[in-house]
């Protein structure tokens, strides 16, 4: 049995500040609703509840579970905590997802219900972007030391191991932080070929701290070097207006378009078209349009922060732009470099398997193996011995007699262990383990590993496989 069939019939509640139908709505809840979706589709009954907003109902099953809407922008947080206070007894677990602010799930659920935070990224910065004195100071003591000691005992989830290095840096948190990456959906199938002249392509939502207004300030110097250059800015958000303004300003209407919101046909398209997507955000958590772009052979320029340090593989799937440095002078050696027809190609095969290693299938499972530990513990009434550490090791085993050892590794590994078995052989990630940690656990083994390493970045976002990438 996989591990999301072991939640059919288990009543699941995910907390998000808004749903996919949202019109603000971007990677956040794309990675509730994909989860949601597969945890339901294994028989979980699951709720989301989330904020309401004009252009959907109270209720509805459109996802294939349902969506409560209730409060608004910031009144979602007390609805949910009286949903809970009302319902939290018919819940086995509730994932508490933090944009920003937390939904404080532990305060307000009973004490044996499992709960799990997850974290997107870090906002300590964004706060002054977004609201004045005292809104700004009072959030910045929400996400930290308010969210600490609410959590303190809690698994938490970051979506990329730089996220989970801002979680201990910024926020102080010292217990356990899983790593379940965003997973990737398929845009559809384009015929759009390749520009023959550079083009950029940005589809994401328009908002302050994604700084596209860097990349309009760099075009006048682009231009100079090639006349031809296009840029198209799709999405929609509060940022639009002044970037539009921005266009106009600069003289850009002939070479720059922003389109608005786009179909995901139209995304494909622009996409398939564009040299390169630019992402010049102050952070992200993991950076889902740059793996969107990669799907379709678009390498990535991004500056080097949080979150987009792991989705962007410097020299192979893109650029990383030092922090504090210009953008103009990055995206030209950017396009010389995909001037070549015969580099391009090469960049844009590499991006592409870049991206095939996410799924959301993986994530989904990922996510329940610690929900699955959280609800274990609960039920089992002890406390977390586990350590806080973010190391991870890579067991490997040859091929011959992987069944047995398959079979006893069940017995012996935590539930938020993974284990991957192919014809090379068998590998289990161990997460918050070093290589000693790790032999430990796994002396209950019939036969011991033929190699024991620490996991890479790579593998721990990845999986188990190797972790070589040409």
């Amino acid at each position: 049995m996989s591990v999301l069939e072991q939640f059919a019939g288990r009543r699941i509640l995910f907390l998000n500040w808004r749903d996919l139908s949202h019109p603000d709505a971007g990677g956040a809840e794309a990675y509730a609703d994909q989860i949601a979706r597969r945890l339901a589709q294994a028989g979980a009954r699951l709720t989301l509840f989330t904020s309401e907003h004009a252009e959907a109902a109270p209720h509805d099953w459109a996802r294939g579970y349902l969506v409560v809407r209730e409060g608004g922008r910031f009144g979602v947080y007390l609805a949910a905590a009286r949903h809970l206070e009302r319902y939290g007894r018919r819940y086995d677990a509730v994932v508490d997802c933090q944009n920003g602010i937390p939904f404080f799930a532990p305060v307000w659920a009973p004490a044996d219900t499992a709960v799990a935070c997850v974290v997107h990224h870090v906002h300590q910065s964004q706060f002054d972007m977004y609201f004045r004195w005292p809104v700004n100071v009072v959030g910045r003591l929400l996400e930290g030391r308010i969210s600490r000691a609410v959590y303190r005992d809690r698994p938490l989830v970051a979506v990329s191991p730089s996220t989970r290095a801002e979680m201990r840096h910024q926020l102080g948190f010292r217990g356990v932080v899983h790593v379940v990456p965003n997973g990737i959906e398929a845009l559809p199938r384009s015929d759009a070929r390749r520009a023959p002249a550079p083009a950029i392509a940005v589809v994401t939502r328009l908002v302050p701290h994604k700084r596209l207004h860097l990349l309009l300030e760099a075009v006048p110097a682009l231009l100079r070097r090639w006349p031809e250059l296009r840029v198209d800015i799709a999405g929609t958000g509060p940022a639009r207006a002044d970037l539009v303004a921005a266009v106009a300003g600069l003289g850009l209407g002939q070479h720059v378009t922003l389109p608005g919101r786009i179909s995901e046909q139209r995304k494909s398209d622009l996409l398939s078209r564009a040299w390169l997507t630019v992402v010049p955000s102050q952070a992200e958590g993991w950076g889902l349009t740059v793996l969107e772009a990669n799907t379709l052979g678009t390498p990535a320029l991004a500056y080097d922060v949080p979150g987009l340090r792991d989705s962007v593989r410097h020299g192979q799937t893109g650029w990383l732009v030092p922090g504090g440095h210009a953008l103009a002078p990055a995206l030209m050696n950017a396009l010389d470099e995909l001037s070549d027809p015969v580099r391009r190609r090469l960049i844009a095969e590499k991006s592409r398997r870049w991206a095939g290693r996410f799924s959301w299938d993986a994530s989904a499972e990922r996510l329940a193996r610690v929900l699955l530990s959280e609800i274990t513990r609960k039920r089992l009434g002890s406390p977390s011995r586990r350590r806080a550490t973010d190391l991870a090791t890579v067991a490997s085993w040859p091929a011959r007699g992987m069944d047995a050892i398959h079979a006893r590794l069940r017995q012996v590994l935590r539930a938020t262990d993974a284990i991957s078995q192919s014809e090379d052989g068998l590998r289990v990630l161990l997460t918050g383990c070093d290589e000693a940690q790790a032999a430990r656990a796994l002396r209950r083994v019939p036969v011991p590993p033929s190699r024991l390493r620490l996991a890479t970045t790579t593998q721990l976002l990845c999986g188990t496989g190797e972790d070589r990438f040409r």
